[in-house]
């Protein structure tokens, strides 16, 4: 149960800072000044960039959330994908430690 309710508030912690006008703001002034996608463009395709991504993702470490060494621009195929990795990770780490982080 305290684990499950920790969680919970990490993700609330994440879903704030994602909702929050400093963020919004930069992302928006992110993907003015790097409108492609960086992964679509190592395929030497130029596609417009919809999502602004931490490359580190913030629950590793939540300091990096506004660092903008930290950021890429991607579209939204290339953030599903890399977002599904991460995923598979995290839950693999989960696995091999017992449900720990």
């Amino acid at each position: 149960m305290y684990r499950e309710r920790n969680t919970n508030l990490h993700e609330k912690r994440f879903q704030q800072f994602y909702r929050s006008t400093p963020w919004r703001k930069l992302s928006r002034r992110w993907l003015e000044n790097h409108p492609v996608c960086v992964e679509c463009l190592k395929e030497g395709v130029i596609r417009k960039a919809d999502v602004v991504d931490h490359v580190e993702e913030i629950r590793d470490d939540f300091s990096k959330r506004f660092d903008e060494n930290n950021l890429q621009s991607l579209c939204h195929y290339h953030h599903i994908i890399k977002s599904k990795r991460e995923r598979e990770k995290r839950m693999a780490n989960k696995k091999l430690t017992g449900g720990h982080p």
